[in-house]
């Protein structure tokens, strides 16, 4: 269990600071939590022993204040080791400012950092070993292939009229949430095309006491094996929907 005297500086209530907690993710090998800081930074936690271990700070970006990490992910298969180190050796920062930056994993230091978005990143995936996905407040969702040269050029996915609060991933089937609205979208032609694909969206009715409802949606996650959608919603509910 953490220990929550060695962890209580993550509560704080600026949004600058770089104690303020933004978002997390799971590292399967090693077992720990990497999470987003409020000055772009990421805080390493060992989840066994409730500690916190070390911190790589990232830059202030061109209006010379911190950005917050909004978003997360490893890139590749951080769930076997390879000699020693990860299988995977980046990890991907998504920013509020629209940039993404990726990190080594074996030494902190930033490989490539870029504007990714005209706004706020809100979620980050790698579908496959070399593939960034990231959503945006910008309505966009944009595939980034990490094999060209920085900055790369990305497929962007366009047809939501709202900014996307995210998205979850089945095979090559892309899911993405955007206000009330969800978007179907596809990995499957993105390696061997550059420029631009649609995004189909449709609004999402929930039952309600015998009627519909159309909330207002924040998160989203497929369960695996069956395709059902679990979304979260801004009033307070989770929804699984088929």
């Amino acid at each position: 269990m953490l220990n929550s005297n060695t962890l209580s500086s993550g509560l704080l209530t600026s949004g600058f600071d770089g104690s303020l907690y933004t978002c997390m993710h799971h590292l399967v090998y090693p077992d720990m939590l990497v999470v987003g800081t409020g000055n772009g930074s990421l805080r390493f936690i060992d989840v066994a022993q409730g500690q916190k271990l070390h911190l790589w700070r990232g830059e202030s970006v061109e209006s010379g204040f911190p950005s917050l990490v909004s978003a997360i992910c490893s890139c590749g298969s951080d769930k076997m080791p390879a000699q020693g180190a990860f299988a995977s050796h980046l990890i991907a920062a998504g920013l509020s400012s629209g940039h993404c930056r990726l990190f080594d994993s074996r030494s902190g230091n930033t490989v490539a950092f870029w504007r990714a978005h005209g706004g706020y990143v809100t979620k980050l995936a790698a579908p496959e070993d070399h593939l960034l996905l990231s959503s945006s407040l910008d309505r966009t969702l944009r595939i980034w292939d990490l094999r060209r040269n920085f900055p790369p050029q990305p497929i962007v996915y366009k047809g939501h009229t709202d900014g996307i609060s995210g998205f979850s991933v089945w095979g090559q089937d892309i899911i993405s949430i955007s206000r009330n609205k969800i978007g179907l979208s596809t990995l499957s032609r993105s390696s061997e095309e550059d420029g631009e694909q649609q995004i189909i969206p449709q609004k999402l009715y929930m039952a309600d006491h015998g009627g519909k409802n159309l909330s207002v949606l924040s998160s989203i996650c497929i369960l695996p094996f069956s395709r059902l959608l679990v979304v979260g919603t801004e009033d307070g509910h989770l929804r699984i929907c088929c």
